[in-house]
């Protein structure tokens, strides 16, 4: 017991470390719906890393639901993928969605078309095989909503960044804003999976200090089956880099 005793600061010591560098370089996450289809999927387990864009003071978020950055290194590109507290959440309600606006960007829809200073993003559809081997596995179950004759795959291109987004035809395109001029400080954020998400045409804009993170790799993933509660492992998306 004693011997005990003497190793407790150690161990304190220990939780302390492996909290601050929770708290301030990375962190775990798990994404809890399908918004960021067919890229990432429910199930999968992320990393993302708190120092990419600077150093946060440690356990800050923890006191005000956003982290507070001691310095920035560097800004929010286009398309990247970023874990942030959306406006008037908790610290509990974690996001997970791609950076489409910077500040100053003017960001409008036509239908379901993404305009970005007035021009069209540049996509391409993916059909045939091709695209029945990216929904393959994606958790579409029969039982559920999901029709897979309604969805459409696209690749889409944002920068230097190409990445896929998927449309439901189940859905029509009555969210999107007419138009919108994003503040300084600020980001518009849009899922992946562009009819079956809340992003920036629900909640608006997000600032910068209420981002966590920029998620950078799965380490883990695994699917539970909605109507029967069977579970799967996928270890094949274990070391996935999100693009």
């Amino acid at each position: 017991m004693m011997q005990f005793k003497k190793q407790i600061p150690v161990l304190v010591i220990v939780i302390i470390v492996i909290l601050g560098i929770r708290s301030s370089i990375i962190e775990p996450f798990r994404i809890p719906t399908r918004s960021m289809l067919p890229g990432l999927m429910m199930g999968d387990f992320l990393f993302a890393n708190k120092f990419y864009y600077g150093l946060h003071l440690p356990f800050s978020e923890w006191l005000t639901n956003s982290p507070l950055y001691i310095s920035a290194t560097r800004s929010p590109e286009r398309g990247d993928v970023v874990i942030f507290t959306p406006p008037e959440a908790g610290q509990e309600n974690l996001y997970i969605k791609r950076i489409v606006g910077l500040p100053g960007d003017k960001i409008s829809f036509e239908g379901k078309q993404f305009f970005l200073m007035e021009q069209r993003i540049p996509r391409v559809e993916v059909t045939g095989t091709e695209r029945d081997d990216i929904l393959k596995n994606k958790g579409f179950d029969p039982e559920e909503r999901y029709r897979v004759e309604k969805l459409h795959v696209f690749k889409e291109t944002l920068g230097n960044r190409t990445y896929s987004i998927l449309e439901d035809d189940s859905f029509e395109a009555s969210r999107s804003p007419q138009e919108i001029i994003v503040p300084p400080d600020n980001y518009f954020v849009l899922g992946d999976n562009r009819d079956d998400t809340r992003d920036s045409r629900v909640f608006g804009v997000i600032p910068f200090n209420a981002i966590r993170g920029k998620a950078f790799v799965i380490w883990l993933s695994y699917r539970i089956s909605l109507h029967d509660s069977q579970w799967s492992f996928r270890p094949e998306r274990i070391g996935k880099l999100i693009r």
